[in-house]
């Protein structure tokens, strides 16, 4: 069974989610842009760099510096509980009225 952590598309919307599947680790969380969260994942490099294949999580507005941080505090808290407790599958806290609009996978880095 693999580590996942549910992503819910808002604080109003809990039931509507994606899955981040953490099995191998994660290296750091990080914000290089203000509606974008990326969540580097430990594997194979890819393109044989020394880059990680990663999630992005974008969000529908623009996020303040405090929300950021928030985000970013939130998605290593629910990593952390996801690895230590391997069955449970935690959901990431939402930041005021921040609207998931898309997750994507990457490994073409």
């Amino acid at each position: 069974m693999g580590q996942f952590i549910k992503l819910p598309k808002s604080t109003t919307d809990l039931t509507s989610f994606d899955l981040m599947n953490i099995e191998r680790g994660t290296s750091e969380v990080l914000s290089s842009s203000n509606t974008t969260l990326e969540v580097k994942i430990f594997g194979l490099s890819c393109g044989g760099g020394d880059a990680l294949p990663s999630y992005n999580i974008v969000v529908n507005s623009a996020m303040s510096d405090s929300q950021r941080l928030d985000m970013i505090n939130n998605v290593s808290k629910a990593i952390v509980k996801s690895t230590q407790s391997p069955n449970s599958t935690p959901s990431l806290e939402m930041v005021g009225d921040l609207v998931v609009s898309s997750m994507t996978y990457d490994t073409n880095i």
